[in-house]
């Protein structure tokens, strides 16, 4: 809430000033996933060029909430009449001795994102982006709004109410060990700072391509969700079709994971992504976009269950003009359900503008 409460208020500011519309590159707000977001996920902003002697600064914060579970752990809390209390690790040991064979796992965490970024203007359509993240573990404690919005459609609240909110917890069973980590996540501190190059790549297919080659360095604290400990590198190429008002666009990429970092401890595989998104204008001001992105998990060998399988997450936005080319944008974000694991709902808020000609 601290985060994004000034945001909200410098958008707010900014489209009081009366501005004229204007047009600006789509930036995406970075992808607030705690399963990847150590990983260099792709990232579409790092393929904006703006003109040499310019820098593109935006500064967006996302909050994410991640609940997501086997039927393990509601089964065993509910037996011993736990529920209201926090997961134990001695239920989760329990869970292991009883069924052998079996990968599960226990996801409850919730936090915000956000990122400081500033892309420069090399001339010749390329540019360099620096990206800096801060990642909070455990606030606003938001977890309420999905409950309201089960209640609301009359949905199952999916064992919500069987553990206490406000929990910060990672379990996961794979088939050669298990991680436990019900204490100590939370917490904030600067993530993995990124560094990404972009530069043209032809016109074919109709459209504009660029390629872009991003390095994470290990700036965030190891073991924990705001850092791998090490050096990630990717290699992207994006497609685009139209402009900024009416389009669309398509992201592939690959990430080398450094084996010297780690997912809290566990060894990671390298990661393939896939993103496609679209946009229409909604009156002279406004531009709503809709994006689709599909992400390897990190833990692949770790475990066969969902939480190795690739994920699937869509996002619904719209975004406005502001003074001097200056822009904001809102996005809300949600999973697919069954279908490998991310956040149940993100929201993500952004503020932008250019400096120079």
């Amino acid at each position: 809430m601290r985060v994004l409460v000034p945001v909200a208020a410098a958008a707010a500011l900014a489209a009081a000033a009366g501005a004229a519309a204007q047009e600006v590159s789509w930036t995406v707000p970075e992808f607030p996933d705690p399963l990847r977001f150590s990983s260099l996920p792709l990232e579409p902003s790092e393929a904006a060029a703006p003109a040499p002697g310019t820098v593109l600064l935006r500064f967006g914060s996302a909050y994410f909430n991640v609940w997501q579970r086997t039927w393990h752990t509601a089964t065993i809390h509910k037996e011993f009449r736990l529920q209201g209390q926090p997961l134990q690790a001695w239920e989760v040991q329990t869970l292991a001795e009883r069924h052998p064979h079996d990968q599960f796992y226990h996801l409850d965490l919730e936090g915000t994102r956000s990122d400081l970024a500033a892309t420069v203007g090399l001339g010749r359509g390329w540019a360099l982006t620096a990206c800096i993240p801060w990642i909070e573990i455990g606030a606003p404690h938001w977890d309420g709004i999905s409950d309201k919005f089960h209640g609301v459609f009359g949905l199952s609240d999916v064992e919500r109410q069987t553990f206490p909110r406000g929990q910060s917890n990672v379990v996961i069973r794979g088939a050669h060990g298990m991680l436990v980590r019900l204490d100590g996540l939370e917490g904030s501190g600067v993530g993995d700072v990124a560094l990404a190059l972009t530069g043209p790549a032809g016109s074919w297919l109709g459209g504009q391509q660029r390629w872009v080659a991003a390095v994470e360095a290990p700036t965030g604290e190891r073991d924990t969700l705001r850092g791998s400990g090490g050096w990630d590198a990717g290699l992207r190429m994006f497609s685009r079709w139209g402009d900024d008002r009416r389009g669309a666009s398509l992201g592939l990429g690959y990430t080398w994971l450094d084996p010297s970092g780690s997912f809290l401890g566990l060894q990671r595989d390298d990661m393939w992504h896939l993103l496609g998104e679209g946009h229409v204008p909604l009156g002279a001001r406004l531009v709503a976009r809709l994006a689709a992105r599909f992400d390897a998990s990190p833990l692949a060998s770790y475990t066969d269950s969902e939480v190795g399988r690739a994920s699937f997450y869509w996002m619904l936005g719209l975004r406005g003009a502001l003074a001097d080319g200056a822009w904001w944008s809102f996005d809300a974000g949600e999973n697919y359900g069954s279908q490998g694991e991310v956040p149940d709902f993100s929201f993500h808020l952004q503020v932008g503008t250019r400096i120079g000609r």
